[in-house]
């Protein structure tokens, strides 16, 4: 595995890219960090993950081609994971008649709707529910059990036959998800650095919990807010790392992970 500071998604090679590492009110709306989500090519197909605001445009400035982009999987509704997920849509399907994908919560799509009916049309939209497996040709995706959030929020593991990785979206603790998510590669939403009482969010010091159960090859912090920023994410995840004897390692904007080699 290789972390890559280029801007090359072009090459079809298993990826991720990290197109913001904002997480929470502050950091996302002050553009403390930019709030594009993430991407990742896996198993011949090319998704974003939680399209926060300025995806588009970060993701144009990444040289990722909009029409090439298979499919959006929606953690949750809140702004700070969808506020573009309208025109991520609609950019994927100016061109081209491939069939294009969206995973959402119900939440997201019919009680309190944060994408617009007439960009549903093109897009065969697959509701999320926890413990649920899915396929989109050779790319896995599996969920598994619902956040504790406040609203109805799903992580998943993204498969190919060759890699793995998952994204643990916000969500409180418990050990359940050092048993679900396990994957070479373990994304996790880690807004503060210790635990805020009254937050339903992951701190950092959650993962020391985390790790006692499940150490994977790879663990990345990333949706960073402002008390956290403060606070230096990348000596956060170098003292864990030491601590853990574990890769950990804290995300910065328009970071690339090559899956290979793992």
């Amino acid at each position: 595995m290789r972390i890559l500071k280029d801007r090359n998604f072009k090459n079809g090679k298993d990826k991720i890219i990290f197109l913001g590492t904002a997480g929470g009110r502050f950091s996302v709306f002050y553009q403390i960090r930019k709030s594009g989500g993430i991407w990742f090519h896996l198993g011949g197909k090319t998704f974003v993950i939680d399209p926060g605001p300025g995806a588009l445009v970060t993701a144009l400035k990444n040289k990722i081609n909009m029409s090439k982009v298979d499919g959006i999987f929606l953690s949750h509704r809140h702004l700070d994971h969808c506020a573009d997920i309208n025109s991520i849509m609609e950019s994927m399907v100016i061109s081209g008649k491939r069939t294009r994908y969206l995973f959402a919560p119900s939440a997201a799509l019919d009680e309190d709707p944060v994408v617009l009916h007439y960009n549903r049309d093109k897009f065969n939209i697959l509701y999320l529910k926890e413990y649920t497996d899915y396929a989109i040709g050779d790319l896995k995706i599996s969920t598994k059990l619902t956040h504790l959030h406040t609203t109805p929020t799903f992580g998943a593991v993204f498969k190919s036959d060759s890699y793995s990785f998952a994204y643990i979206a916000d969500t409180l603790y418990t050990d359940q998800l050092a048993i679900d998510y396990r994957a070479d590669v373990v994304i996790v939403n880690t807004v503060f650095k210790n635990q805020m009482p009254g937050y339903m969010h992951l701190s950092a010091n959650d993962m020391y919990k985390f790790l006692e159960i499940f150490k994977p090859k790879i663990l990345i912090l990333t949706h960073f807010g402002m008390g956290f920023l403060n606070e230096s994410p990348h000596l956060v995840a170098k003292e864990i790392s030491q601590k853990t004897n574990t890769n950990v390692i804290a995300a910065w904007d328009n970071m690339i992970v090559e899956l290979e080699n793992i």
